[in-house]
């Protein structure tokens, strides 16, 4: 009988334990589903694709060269003399003026040398050109009236026979009249002339001291217009043309810039696989060697849209809202513009997350802010 007793009391602890569990179940399910159903939905803000023709930029980093620009070497030797206005950096100089003058007293006397000389060998050939070529020793006496040891010389007269040219030859008229010419051309280099109005942005000499052949003098530049150089993808060589206009900034968007695509070069760097484009632009507040970022605005792109780049995910995904429920949705990068990216992939009037939303995940339920 006590055994009877015993089981009965066991099994009916057994059934109180299992209500008891059931019990205290149910009651945390009913509070996880009223959690659940008093948790908040979020109101986001969305956008409404507009698909439209937005035009291709290519963005790209240069450094700014000077489209006139020269190295100034000496090709004779000489003392530096003063001028007017010193070839030192930060002076200008307009087209034609001197920039360098060199001391040239010595190489005047060997022209005015060598012009004596031809004056001589001219006068000694008269009297037998008078005896065996009559016809022609007027003109030539007339050369030697025009000659002068302080002008420059002129050309010798025409010839009128080969006999004529044969006298001449023997008598080295040529010899000495070249010379003379070579020196001539010579003693314009003593004084060096700017090719263009431009600034002195290097200057290696002082008045008085010995600039030597072959010696670097200085650095010249027309600062009034430039060249940028931009390496451009070979991808993006089809929006690339002569006369895109570019919009041209400095590194700290301080001041912005308008220029032209003036070349492009034919042929991709195999290395790099890109191609090189000059952007040609004048501007009184640019310099030489200055660094600036370009945006090329090359041709429409068509059925695309533009999206905050913060709204981008891994794999190319961004939230669209759909009934209600954050979803999914893959899309095609066309061109990066700045903080913005231009894209393609969604139909018309779908409607984007615009915001960035924390612990968000696929179906998730949001209300859509007016």
């Amino acid at each position: 009988m006590k055994k009877y007793v015993s089981i009965f009391l066991g099994v009916v602890i057994v059934g109180l334990g299992i209500l008891t569990f059931n019990l205290l179940n149910q009651e945390n399910t009913k509070d996880t589903k009223d959690t659940i159903v008093k948790s908040p939905v979020i109101a986001i803000k969305v956008k409404p694709v507009r698909l439209c023709n937005i035009p291709y930029v290519i963005e790209a980093t240069g450094t700014l060269q000077a489209k006139e620009k020269i190295e100034i070497y000496s090709e004779v030797q000489g003392v530096l003399q003063k001028t007017n206005t010193a070839f030192k950096i930060g002076n200008r100089f307009i087209r034609g003026k001197v920039l360098i003058a060199m001391d040239s007293q010595e190489h005047a006397a060997q022209i005015k040398a060598a012009r004596s000389d031809l004056m001589n060998q001219i006068a000694a050939m008269l009297p037998d050109m008078e005896i065996d070529y009559p016809h022609i020793y007027k003109k030539w006496e007339i050369y030697l009236e025009d000659l002068n040891v302080n002008s420059t010389t002129p050309e010798l007269p025409e010839l009128s026979s080969n006999k004529e040219k044969l006298f001449i030859s023997g008598k080295n008229i040529y010899s000495t009249y070249y010379n003379i010419r070579n020196l001539e051309e010579r003693l314009d280099k003593y004084d060096i002339k700017a090719p263009f109005n431009g600034i002195v942005t290097e200057s290696n000499i002082r008045v008085g001291a010995l600039i030597r052949s072959g010696q670097k003098i200085g650095e010249f530049v027309d600062d009034s217009k430039f060249e940028l150089q931009l390496s451009i993808p070979a991808s993006e060589n089809q929006f690339l043309e002569k006369g895109t206009k570019v919009t041209l900034e400095t590194i700290d968007n301080s001041q912005s810039f308008s220029g032209v695509v003036t070349r492009i070069n034919g042929k991709i760097n195999q290395d790099t696989q890109a191609v090189i484009v000059i952007v040609e632009v004048s501007d009184q507040r640019l310099k030489d060697g200055q660094y600036l970022t370009a945006q090329i605005h090359g041709g429409d792109v068509a059925n695309v849209f533009t999206i905050d780049n913060a709204l981008i995910l891994e794999n190319n995904m961004i939230y669209v809202v759909k009934e209600n429920l954050l979803e999914l949705k893959p899309i095609e990068i066309v061109n990066y513009q700045g903080d913005i990216t231009v894209v393609s992939g969604l139909e018309e009037e779908t409607l984007i997350a615009n915001q960035s939303i924390a612990n968000s995940y696929p179906g998730m339920p949001v209300e859509i802010l007016e």
